[in-house]
């Protein structure tokens, strides 16, 4: 059974941990490797790795990929060194190829990734374990999550049924998206599936799990497994824009033309957003547009130019307008 150490910043200690007991691993379940994507990870980083510590960890390997961080992290890292099976710090082509490395190294039936900034609730490791192994033929187990404030309070909490897990259902990505830290799948579907596209930064776990979706079933799991942390560091935060058209061509990629020209959709509700705070600033010149809002509208132009050269994969801009 694996111990909490004492944290190195009193503040990751988490809510659940003054009365938790962790619950031994059955005998039997299968293995389960974790591999944990970080670069700069060091503010929210502990907490995360005390999450995974609020389950046994017998049976399971973590894998750390670090992209050579420059913050807290390698203390933190140096701290927690007894529960990684492996720890990799060094320069990488960014989370995508990460995740890629640490797959490959990893060697666990069942395959994961948690990012340094999510956590898993107490306990819950068990119970994915045991649902691969009491279930015939499963390769894809899908629980459900928390997207939660850094400071945990919920924001929204996702439900999931076998009815949303399908294909048709997931194409509509954008509406009814995963909870990435929720979702745990074989070695096989990865295989199959994977890897994750090292062109994509904001929606490889979409593309991945459209992926699993055309070839396997997902399987339901009914039990809150995860909390997503959003925060103003995450990405598909600070670049929406980025974050909406990636996932726009994933979805046309996949064959999604009507679902991608939806998600698009978004993109132009953003961009005019964007410009009515504009509009209304500039009306005040002392108080113009800030870097942010001009940065913004120039990549939201950018966007624009690289859906027009998609042709038959979206429906025109115009149209969208009008519908």
């Amino acid at each position: 059974m694996n111990r909490i150490p004492t944290p190195l910043d009193p503040a990751a200690v988490l809510p659940w941990e003054h009365e938790l007991q962790i619950e031994p691993a059955p005998q039997g379940l299968p293995t389960l490797s974790v591999v944990m994507p970080v670069y700069n990870a060091g503010k929210y980083l502990e907490k995360t790795l005390r999450s995974l510590l609020c389950n046994d960890l017998s049976g399971v390997e973590i894998i750390m990929m670090d992209g050579g961080s420059k913050d807290e992290t390698p203390a933190i890292l140096a701290h927690y060194r007894d529960m990684f099976a492996h720890v990799q710090s060094e320069r990488d082509k960014g989370q995508s190829d990460a995740i890629n490395k640490g797959m490959a190294r990893a060697t666990g039936h069942i395959l994961c990734w948690l990012n340094g900034d999510d956590l898993f609730l107490p306990n819950v490791l068990n119970a994915v374990r045991a649902r691969f192994r009491d279930t015939p033929g499963c390769e894809v187990v899908v629980g459900d999550a928390y997207m939660t404030e850094l400071d945990l309070r919920p924001i929204r909490h996702f439900v999931f049924s076998p009815e949303k897990l399908t294909l048709a259902t997931l194409m509509d990505y954008a509406r009814n998206h995963l909870v990435q830290p929720s979702v745990f799948f074989s070695r096989r579907a990865w295989d199959e599936a994977g890897p994750v596209a090292l062109d994509l930064h904001y929606a490889m776990d979409a593309d991945l799990f459209l992926n699993m979706a055309r070839r396997f079933t997902l399987h339901h799991l009914p039990l809150d497994l995860a909390y997503s942390v959003y925060h103003e560091d995450c990405k598909t935060r600070s670049a929406r824009a980025e974050s909406i058209s990636e996932l726009a061509l994933v979805q046309a990629g996949h064959g999604g033309k009507h679902e991608a020209a939806a998600t698009m959709k978004l993109l132009l509700d953003l961009y005019h957003q964007v410009e009515r705070r504009v509009a209304e600033l500039e009306e005040t010149p002392a108080n113009g547009p800030s870097l942010r809002e001009r940065a913004l509208l120039a990549r939201i132009g950018e966007l624009e130019r690289r859906m027009a050269a998609l042709g038959d994969a979206f429906i025109e801009i115009d149209a969208l307008e009008t519908t």
